[in-house]
């Protein structure tokens, strides 16, 4: 967390370790799924539901991230990084399983929780002292407006996420300049302070959070787009703007005509480029669907969720490996897609309704 302030930065770093993956003291530094009740809660308002169903669900669950938390950073070299932007409703563990794998692969993820009222849940510290307290302002998850004021809404998350985004690329713990602003401070990311980054950034973004990706990619670099919806910069003219290479990696019953055609004008060149994972719905590149299974399109058929978020991240691995270069082999990633061409679209997504 960064500086006692809502405009701030807070995110979860993902990287990797030189931990003893046989170590059977590992799993006692697991984290939890869920950060704590504020969070139940902000789900349940997020899916319009009632509290004890969300808490039963994730009850039912194991409901948590097997890594662990503070373990001391490997940097053998300067890491590349990859900045992942939530979706809607979403919070910091939301894409755990990428976030791992990209880790498990060399990457150092910034996981981004957002304060800007798109997140279920989130706070931020008014002062030194209430964080020495733990005395949390709260930032509550923002319901959608209605009519005309709807795309202002949206419009103005997208604005403030994509300052988010690119504010995170200069983390304390990415760059030693800002390592006083942190609000608490870590010794296993000390290795960082040597200037472990490199310049080599990537943006991944999800639904109308994969529009603050555009935006900021014009600063930033490479764009990694999950099931974006277009929605809130449809008056931007983007396309016209950006050079940078692409990749839209969408769900099989997510977007309409309008979403479509517009994801269209990107398609501008072999630096870009899109992917309907089929039989998956939006749901499918969460971890949610490892820990309750699916919610959305009951009678549709399908693919196991470990399978579906598996295309996904080798996908997102091998895009990255040849636009920013991946720190290890990449092979069994395209291999497991060409194994997996049955349930893959090349192309302009085809419009679900």
């Amino acid at each position: 967390m960064l500086d006692y302030s809502q405009d701030g930065i807070f995110v979860r770093l993902y990287y990797p370790t030189n931990n003893n993956k046989t170590d059977s003291n590992n799993s006692n530094r697991w984290l939890s799924w869920i950060p704590d009740d504020n969070y139940i809660i902000g789900i349940a308002k997020v899916l319009m539901s009632f509290t004890f169903v969300i808490r039963l669900a994730f009850w039912w669950s194991s409901g948590v991230i097997p890594v662990i938390y503070g373990g001391r950073a490997k940097v053998d070299k300067k890491l590349k990084c990859i900045v992942l932007s939530h979706g809607l409703g979403g919070h910091r563990s939301l894409y755990s399983n990428t976030c791992c794998e990209l880790a498990s692969r060399g990457f150092l993820v910034v996981a981004l929780e957002h304060r800007d009222g798109s997140a279920c849940f989130s706070y931020y510290y008014k002062s030194k002292e209430d964080a020495q307290n733990r005395v949390r302002t709260e930032v509550e998850y923002e319901p959608f407006a209605l009519g005309e004021k709807h795309h202002k809404q949206r419009k103005r998350q997208v604005d403030y996420r994509a300052k988010e985004d690119q504010n995170s690329s200069k983390m304390p713990a990415l760059d030693p300049r800002y390592l006083k602003r942190m609000i608490y401070q870590l010794d296993a990311i000390l290795p960082f302070k040597t200037g472990a980054r490199s310049p080599d950034v990537a943006i991944v973004g999800r639904d109308c959070q994969a529009d603050s990706i555009l935006t900021t990619s014009l600063v930033l670099g490479q764009g990694v787009l999950l099931d974006p919806w277009m929605y809130p910069i449809k008056n931007d003219k983007l396309d016209e703007k950006l050079e940078q290479p692409m990749i839209f990696i969408n769900t099989q019953t997510f977007h309409i005509a309008s979403n479509t055609q517009a994801m269209s004008q990107f398609l501008t060149g072999s630096h870009r480029s899109m992917y309907t994972i089929l039989h998956t719905t939006h749901e499918s590149q969460t971890d949610t669907v490892l820990l309750v299974g699916y919610w959305l399109n009951w009678f549709m058929k399908k693919l196991e969720p470990s399978v579906g978020l598996k295309i996904n991240n080798s996908l997102i691995l091998e895009f990255l490996e040849n636009y920013v270069g991946s720190p290890c082999d990449v092979a069994d990633c395209k291999q497991y897609l060409e194994e997996q061409r049955v349930n893959l679209e090349v192309g302009l997504t085809k419009p679900w309704a």
